[in-house]
C-alpha cells in the first residue's frame, strides 16, 4: 500500500466517524490556540522589553559621574572620585575597557541656542571627538566631530526638533509638527550671561555656532541632546562664568552656574569589549571610589522577569496541549475497539503490520494537523482581539500580565505577536503530538489476532 492510498483511507475512516473526528479536532484546537496565544502574548513581552532596551541604550556602556555613592549596608553617602584626565588615564587601564570618552556639560542655567524667534534649551556637552565612533554617535546627515572643528556642534534626533517660540501663548512644541528651524540653512548663536528685565530673560552675548550634523540614534541618551568639542564646551563655560560672575557682581541674577565644580568633566562614558566584561569593569571602577552605572543594572531583572513569564505563559498552553494529546489517544483506541473486526479482515486479505500500523498513525496525524490548522486560525483571532482592546485603551495589566503597550513617541505596540515561524511549528508540534498520541493505538492494532478479529461480532 504506497503512501497516497494510505492517505485516503485514513481521511475516510475519519469522515465515516465525523462527529468523534470533529470533537477531537476541536481538542486538539484548543490546545493548540491556547499554547500559540500564550507564547505571542510571551514574544509581545519580550518584543517591548527589547524596545525598552534599545530606549536605554547600550547594555556595555557604562556611564561614571562624580556625585556621592550612597551605601546601602550603613545608609550613608561616600564621596566619589572626581573626574579629570588622570581618571581618564587610570580608567583606560582597566582591563577590557574598549574606549573612555570624558564629557563636560555646558551648564544650562546661563546658556541656550537660539534661532530667529525661536530657542531651544537643549543639554549641551563637550565631548571627545576621536571617541565618538565608540559609542554609537553616526550622522544621520552631515559628518562628526573632528579636532579641528572650533564653533561645530551635533544635534541629537529630538533637540534637532525641539525649537520653540518662547513668546507664543502655545509654545509647546510636538513631535508630529515640522521643526520651524533648517538647520542646514538658517542661523544658530549660543546666548550666554542670562539676566532679566522686567521679569523677561536676556543675554549678554550671542556667537555663531555651526551645525554639522544630526545623530542617526534614537537612543534618548544621544537624542535628547547636543554635542561640541571638550574645548569648545570648556570655553563657553568659562565665558558664562564670567558673565554670570559680573552679572552677580552688579546684584542681578548669577546664572544658576555651578561654581563648586570640584571635577574637570561631568561625566566619563566607558565602553567593554563585551557585555560579558561590564559586571567585572563595574566592580574594579566601584572598587577604586568612582560612582559608576550601567543598563546592565536595570536590564538585568526586566530579562529574567521576561523569561519567568514566557515559561509561565508555555507552560499553561502545554498543559492544554495534554490534555488534547489524551483526547487523540482515547479516540483512537476506541477507534480499535470498533474496528476490530476490519482489522482482521485486513490481515487475511494481505495487508502487513507496516501497513495497519501506518492506516493509524496517518489518521491521528491528520487530526493532529486539521487542529493545528484550526488552533492557529482561532489564535490568530484571538491575537487580534487583544491587540485591539489594547490599543482601544484596555491594558495588558488587566489580564495579569506585565508590559507596555505604547512605544517611543506613542506608537501602537502590539501585546501579541504570532510570528510565521511560530504558526508553521504549532502545525507541525501538532502534527507530531498526533503521530506520538497514535502511536500506542497503533502498536495494538497491529497485535491483534487476525482470526479472532474476525469471529468478533
Amino acid at each position: 500500500m504506497n503512501s497516497i492510498d494510505t492517505l485516503l483511507m485514513s481521511l475516510r475512516n475519519l469522515w465515516r466517524r465525523k462527529l468523534r473526528t470533529v470533537l477531537t479536532i476541536l481538542g486538539v484546537m484548543i490546545g493548540c490556540a491556547s499554547i500559540v496565544v500564550m507564547l505571542s502574548l510571551g514574544l509581545g513581552m519580550k518584543a517591548a522589553t527589547n524596545r525598552q532596551l534599545e530606549e536605554m541604550g547600550s547594555i556595555d556602556i557604562i556611564t561614571i559621574v562624580p556625585y556621592p555613592m550612597y551605601n546601602q549596608e550603613n545608609n550613608q553617602q561616600k564621596e566619589a572620585n572626581p573626574l579629570n584626565d588622570k581618571a581618564v588615564n587610570e580608567i583606560r587601564k582597566i582591563e577590557n575597557v574598549k574606549a573612555v570618552m570624558p564629557m563636560l556639560e555646558v551648564e544650562q542655567g546661563s546658556v541656550q541656542l537660539v534661532s530667529k524667534k525661536y530657542s531651544n534649551w537643549a543639554m549641551i556637552y563637550g565631548v571627545d571627538p576621536e571617541q565618538l565612533e565608540f559609542f554609537e554617535f553616526a550622522p544621520e546627515w552631515g559628518r562628526l566631530l573632528t579636532a579641528e572643528d572650533s564653533n561645530a556642534i551635533m544635534f541629537g534626533k529630538e533637540t534637532a526638533n525641539g525649537w520653540y517660540n518662547p513668546t507664543a501663548r502655545n509654545n509647546r512644541w510636538s513631535p508630529d509638527q515640522e521643526s520651524p528651524i533648517d538647520l542646514k540653512k538658517d542661523k544658530i548663536e549660543f546666548q550666554l550671561g542670562r539676566y532679566f528685565v522686567d521679569n523677561q530673560p536676556k543675554f549678554a552675548k550671542s556667537f555663531k555656532v555651526n551645525p554639522i550634523c544630526v545623530l542617526e540614534s534614537d537612543n534618548y541618551e544621544i537624542s535628547g541632546n547636543a554635542y561640541v568639542t571638550l574645548e569648545f564646551a570648556e570655553q563657553i563655560n568659562k565665558e558664562a562664568k564670567r558673565l554670570s560672575d559680573k552679572n552677580k557682581a552688579e546684584g542681578g541674577y548669577d546664572g544658576g552656574f555651578n561654581r563648586n565644580r570640584k571635577s574637570k568633566y561631568s561625566s566619563i562614558l566607558v565602553r567593554a569589549n563585551d557585555m560579558k566584561d561590564v559586571k567585572g569593569i563595574l566592580e574594579v571602577l566601584e572598587k577604586e571610589g568612582y560612582n559608576a552605572r550601567s543598563n546592565l543594572q536595570f536590564i538585568e531583572p526586566m530579562i529574567k522577569a521576561s523569561e519567568t513569564q514566557q515559561k509561565i505563559l508555555g507552560g499553561i498552553g502545554a498543559v492544554a496541549f495534554l490534555v488534547a494529546a489524551i483526547g487523540i489517544a482515547n479516540t483512537m483506541v476506541m477507534s480499535i475497539y470498533e474496528r476490530v473486526k476490519e482489522i482482521g479482515i485486513m490481515k487475511v486479505i494481505g495487508a502487513s503490520i507496516k501497513d495497519i500500523r501506518r492506516i493509524f498513525l496517518s489518521e491521528a496525524a491528520l487530526i493532529g494537523f486539521f487542529g493545528g490548522i484550526v488552533g492557529v486560525g482561532l489564535s490568530l483571532i484571538v491575537s487580534n482581539i487583544i491587540n485591539s482592546y489594547a490599543a482601544k485603551g484596555g491594558s495588558i495589566e488587566s489580564m495579569g500580565m506585565m508590559g507596555p503597550m505604547m512605544g517611543p513617541g506613542g506608537e501602537e505596540v502590539k501585546i501579541s505577536l504570532i510570528p510565521i515561524w511560530l504558526i508553521l511549528v504549532a502545525i507541525a508540534f501538532s502534527t507530531i503530538v498526533g503521530l506520538i498520541s497514535g502511536y500506542y493505538p497503533a502498536s495494538k492494532a497491529t497485535k491483534l489476532s487476525a482470526l479472532e478479529a474476525i469471529r468478533t461480532q
